[in-house]
């Protein structure tokens, strides 16, 4: 298993421009999906028996803001931007999503059985699991950007078009997250390349920083970045 995965190339073009902001931002959030996998895979065999708890909380809010993404994208955006693309124009990516996800869900219920004490962790299941969905999904993260480019954005939507599609993805985003988990490991599997993203007010980043990290903060330890985005060191996978 490839250890670390490269992380995705931005694609051209201007975050606050939203034609172009679409497959940009898209890409950023891959990224952050794959810091998580990586850091997930080079901790998995240094885990020591008192952190396995908190290895688990972060490696569920890994998995959980994987799942929760395409969810949203199946339930949402893909629909909303088909409407003008055309019905099936995005359906490729919700046809992918088939090949990867069955197998993100058992690595979960096996994580939610070492969180309870019913499974006892064990590193090389832990990694084979991983390994059973993860080089389809890091080919799907690629694959997906390139239906966002932005001159296939241009072509159908005004600005204001996009800008509420997204504010709406962004409001439902916020509905159903765990603020105590999704925020903090949105930091810590942070890209420094792209110190904008996630795009949340200001405010709520240092709510992340001063209060929504404190309930679980041994889990942010195995983020490749600290919450003040600086990059750690990562065992060898």
């Amino acid at each position: 298993m490839p250890a670390p995965y490269p992380l995705l190339d931005m694609p051209p073009g201007d975050f606050s421009n939203m034609f172009d902001y679409q497959a940009i931002n898209m890409a950023a959030a891959h990224n952050a999906f794959i810091q998580g996998i990586n850091a997930m895979v080079a901790h998995a065999s240094t885990v020591p028996p008192e952190k396995v708890q908190p290895f688990m909380i972060f490696s569920l809010a890994v998995v959980d803001n994987i799942h929760h993404h395409h969810d949203l994208e199946e339930q949402y955006l893909f629909p909303e931007l088909e409407k003008k693309l055309g019905q099936g124009a995005l359906s490729g990516n919700v046809e992918e999503h088939k090949e990867f996800v069955p197998q993100l869900l058992e690595l979960k219920e096996y994580l939610e059985k070492v969180k309870a004490g019913e499974a006892k962790y064990d590193a090389t299941l832990f990694v084979e699991k991983i390994h059973s969905f993860s080089d389809i999904m890091i080919a799907h993260l690629n694959h997906e950007i390139p239906s966002l480019e932005s001159s296939r954005m241009r072509a159908v939507f005004t600005e204001k078009e996009l800008k509420d599609i997204d504010s709406g993805f962004m409001n439902l985003a916020l509905k159903k997250i765990e603020f105590a988990t999704t925020m903090p490991l949105s930091v810590v599997c942070g890209n420094p390349a792209t110190p904008w993203f996630p795009p949340f007010p200001l405010p709520l980043k240092w709510a992340t920083r001063w209060w929504f990290a404190r309930k679980y903060s041994e889990a942010w330890e195995f983020g490749p970045l600290d919450l003040y985005g600086n990059p750690r060191e990562m065992p060898k996978a």
